[in-house]
């Protein structure tokens, strides 16, 4: 089973206005990866996930060796057997620190299978008698901590190497007599099939309960992205109405100065998304204002709609009117140039490409006063 090696970004650090991450505590700074990365797609987190357990799960080994240790320390063999077991568990916790998980999770299922065996090959005289038959049954954790950790398929291939473990343990090694009495009635499939009906069993439901943890984590962080993503369309819909506003203020300011005899222009920061469409609307005003100053009448004729434009943009300032009652199709001065305007501006607050007009009406932009 190969294990594919972690890419390791730079350390996480959350940025201006971003939640704190949770605190991780000492173990899991120690021995698992991911808690100092961001996670921000469903892979990572499931890695993260798999590294966290794979560390309880050598915490939890450690523990059973320390418990296990008043018991062998006066065994030579049971020592050696514990330094094998402590040098194992650092390896295992060292791959799963430097990401690679995978690796480690081959690491612990194959040090607690060789455990199992090692016992019973440690037997008494070297042989396997009715006592030893139970220990094949822990050769099911295995199973299920494989499960866990590697890719949910490898409980089919740790099981059928328990089970060939098992079969190979009875053939090869030799046999006490009681043991050799109750084979020649059962058979030696009889005798070891307790062990391998548990092991097929676990692998199946390991199987099936991890599909069904992943389905649900899956189901889970989508639902967390998608809620993400809502999130990030209502706060950019919001600022862009913030945006608007802002601009519809300033279009206000200019038009009622150009109603007072002063040229009345839209003064946008930078860095404002209507930048450009505010340069476009000073030209016009700047051109309206000529216009206003060259001719009397013309200024008697264009007051009262740039008036009617003016009570349309406050009415949308103050939330009592919406953009469609800029529609060209609905407002109409019977002035080209303010209509123009109105044009522009139903477009540009939307967000929209102007289309161009169907037919295009001169406008005395030259004249001079």
């Amino acid at each position: 089973m190969q294990a594919a090696k972690q890419e390791t970004p730079a350390r996480y650090r959350p940025g201006k206005g971003e939640p704190p991450r949770p605190q991780v505590n000492w173990w899991l700074r120690l021995t698992s990866a991911g808690w100092d990365q961001p996670q921000e797609t469903i892979e990572q987190r499931e890695r993260l996930r798999r590294s966290r357990l794979t560390a309880w799960i050598i915490l939890g080994l450690l523990g059973t060796l320390v418990a296990f240790l008043p018991a062998g320390i006066h065994d030579p063999p049971s020592v050696a057997a514990m330094g094998i077991a402590v040098v194992g568990l650092a390896l295992a916790a060292a791959l799963n620190r430097h990401g690679y998980v995978s690796a480690a999770g081959v690491v612990l299922v194959g040090l607690m299978c060789g455990a199992v065996i090692g016992i019973i090959i440690a037997a008494p005289g070297g042989k396997i008698t009715l006592v030893y038959l139970p220990a094949y049954d822990i050769l099911a954790l295995p199973v299920v901590i494989g499960a866990s950790i590697l890719p949910r398929g490898a409980s089919f291939i740790i099981a059928a190497a328990d089970i060939a473990l098992i079969y190979g343990d009875l053939l090869l090694q030799p046999k006490a007599a009681d043991l050799q009495a109750q084979i020649n009635i059962y058979g030696l499939v009889g005798i070891g099939g307790r062990a391998v009906a548990i092991q097929i069993i676990l692998a199946v439901v390991a199987y099936l309960w991890v599909r069904g943890t992943d389905e649900a984590v899956r189901r889970a962080d989508r639902a967390e992205e998608l809620r993400a993503s809502e999130q990030r369309f209502a706060e950019a819909e919001a600022a862009w109405a913030r945006e608007v506003s802002f601009f519809v203020q300033r279009m206000i300011e200019a038009l009622s100065a150009l109603a007072n005899g002063r040229e009345g222009l839209v003064i946008l920061p930078a860095d404002h998304p209507l930048h450009e469409q505010a340069t476009f609307i000073n030209a016009q005003l700047k051109q309206f204002h000529r216009l206003k100053q060259a001719s009397k009448t013309h200024d008697e004729q264009v007051a009262p709609a740039a008036g009617r434009l003016l009570s349309v943009l406050q009415r949308m300032n103050d939330g009592q009117a919406t953009i469609n009652w800029l529609d060209p199709r609905q407002f109409s001065t019977q002035v080209p140039l303010v209509d123009e305007m109105a044009r522009y501006l139903y477009f540009m607050l939307q967000g929209k490409t102007v289309p161009s007009a169907q037919t295009t009406r001169p406008y005395p932009f030259d004249r001079r006063p």
